[in-house]
């Protein structure tokens, strides 16, 4: 059964997840927290989600190997990377292994906001484009 959201967070840190689904949920967006990548996965949210927030340190699979994953699950799925270890380098890795953007820790709730309205809008646009 799929879960419907717009949002779904994959963090293992309850404070930054906590925050995340505070400023996004106070701006309408529907939102499901999960702590790691392997409950991401598994999650029926998964596939009613319009984006996903995924840490890049996660425990047990990381952040990484959760969007290849989700990248072959749903090609079409907006998904923006964050870390707190942000580097140029991971920035272009994950990339070009298919994120839509990259969020170095620590972001204020504007930038989060702006982040996830500009994504999910370009997204509904290129929905509207595919439809005959």
């Amino acid at each position: 059964m799929t879960e419907r959201c717009d949002v779904l967070v994959v963090d293992d840190e309850p404070v930054v997840s906590d925050a995340i689904r505070l400023v996004i949920g106070h701006a309408g967006f529907e939102v499901t927290a999960v702590p790691d990548a392997e409950t991401a996965l598994a999650h029926p949210a998964l596939d009613g989600c319009r984006l996903v927030i995924c840490d890049l340190m996660l425990p047990g699979l990381s952040g990484f190997d959760a969007l290849q994953s989700m990248r072959l699950r749903r090609p079409e799925l907006p998904i923006v990377m964050t870390t707190g270890y942000a580097t140029p380098e991971q920035e272009e890795h994950v990339l070009a292994a298919g994120a839509t953007a990259f969020l170095p820790k620590p972001f204020d709730d504007s930038e989060l906001l702006t982040l996830v309205r500009r994504v999910l809008s370009r997204a509904s646009a290129a929905g509207e484009e595919r439809k005959p």
